[in-house]
């Protein structure tokens, strides 16, 4: 009988089940609340540093394309071109150039035909939802008998603004025809890209929601001299 007392004793009785629930009831709340500030603040901090990140990864993939462009030729072999950069604008008129040369680096889309030589065209275009995109239009097989369509990879969305200059090794100018500089690659290539944001957190502290970023690369393969200490303007 008395085993059987005791045996009994180790369960929780009705007010200890209630006072469980009551603190329960008390705990939970402050612990929510806990997890969706700290949710709440890792969202605004990964908002806060998506600009810099995302416009990284497209100025290193544009920077990876200059630096394998090629020494334009006016051979007549379709493996041979010229580095031909125009100055333009979209429908908002908003700066978007358009950058077409032959180079060999990879992409990081692509598993095949990576190291040969290929058409790059580097442009804005709008997407179906009306959205600016930065993207590399590449044609792999140059020796086809028929004309390819070109292979277009996403490099950056919401692009509020493309700009490139071209350093000759004295002034830097909007536009290049290697036709028209005897068949010579620009000492370096200014890279302006303005990423455009919804309005919210990630405004500037001047209210605006653009976010500029400039780099400079030069290109090996280049004849003109380069001043490592010309000022473009900045650098990300």
């Amino acid at each position: 009988m008395q085993r059987a007392n005791q045996h009994f004793r180790r369960g929780f009785t009705l007010v200890e089940l209630m006072l469980a629930l009551m603190i329960v009831a008390v705990l939970a709340p402050i612990l929510y609340s806990s997890l969706r500030v700290g949710f709440a603040e890792k969202a605004q901090a990964e908002q806060a540093v998506e600009p810099q990140r995302t416009a990284s990864m497209a100025l290193d993939w544009i920077a990876m394309d200059l630096g394998s462009a090629l020494q334009p030729s006016t051979a007549s072999s379709s493996l041979e071109g010229s580095f031909e950069g125009t100055d333009g604008q979209d429908d908002r008129g908003c700066d978007a150039d358009d950058l077409q040369f032959y180079g060999i680096s990879d992409s990081p889309q692509h598993e095949f035909n990576n190291g040969e030589i290929k058409s790059i065209e580097l442009a804005v275009v709008v997407s179906p939802e009306g959205d600016h995109v930065l993207v590399r239009k590449v044609i792999r097989d140059l020796l086809s008998d028929q004309a390819p369509n070109p292979d277009v990879e996403v490099i950056c969305r919401g692009i509020g603004g493309f700009n490139l200059r071209y350093f000759d090794g004295t002034n830097w100018t909007d536009t290049w025809d290697s036709t028209a500089e005897d068949n010579t690659l620009p000492a370096a290539v200014e890279i302006t890209l303005t990423l455009d944001r919804p309005a919210g957190p990630l405004q500037n502290h001047d209210g605006s929601k653009c976010f500029q970023f400039v780099r400079v690369v030069q290109l090996p393969c280049s004849t003109a001299a380069f001043d490592s200490n010309v000022n473009s303007g900045g650098a990300l």
